[in-house]
């Protein structure tokens, strides 16, 4: 039995687990599948995303900002895919964010791309600006939106061209 709080898998087409892999160390592809109003992105480090983030829930302005990590954890056994972890720091409103992307290969190109979130955590003052449902809503809204801007995105676009 899975404990994530937020899981999403998509199959998309015209996606190449390799490309695919490469793009998700790229600020473009960041920038690309945002679901957000303004993000502004870069990469610090190999596998550390900077963003800055403007949005609005429950129309109040939200600005976010804190970094990504990114963690390649290989190719996993049984025909798993590859394993990417995923852990929020340095953001004054999250405290705690942790989960895991799965990256699989079903063809040449198609991949299936899970999103697995097992720790949300806000900082008080965020909680009590918008509250835990609201906040876990938005963030399971917010990953779906991702995702099908990528499959939306990779109709007519290449990872290649990121």
């Amino acid at each position: 039995m899975s404990n994530n709080i937020i899981s999403k898998v998509v199959e998309i087409e015209n996606c190449n687990k390799d490309s695919l892999i490469k793009a998700v160390y790229k600020p473009e592809f960041w920038l690309t599948v945002n679901p957000a109003k303004h993000m502004d992105a870069k990469f610090i480090a190999p596998n550390v995303l900077y963003t800055k983030i403007t949005e609005e829930i429950i129309n109040i302005k939200i600005e976010m900002e804190g970094e990504l990590v990114l963690q390649d954890m290989g190719e996993q056994e049984g025909g798993k895919g590859l394993l990417i972890e995923l852990n929020v720091r340095n953001n004054k409103d999250v405290r705690e964010l942790e989960g895991r992307m799965r990256i699989k290969a079903i063809s040449d190109n198609k991949s299936k791309i899970g999103v697995f979130i097992n720790s949300f955590k806000l900082s008080s003052d965020f909680l009590g600006l918008i509250g835990r449902s609201a906040a876990e809503l938005t963030l399971r809204t917010k990953i779906t939106d991702m995702l099908r801007n990528l499959e939306r995105w990779l109709k007519t676009n290449s990872l290649n061209d990121l």
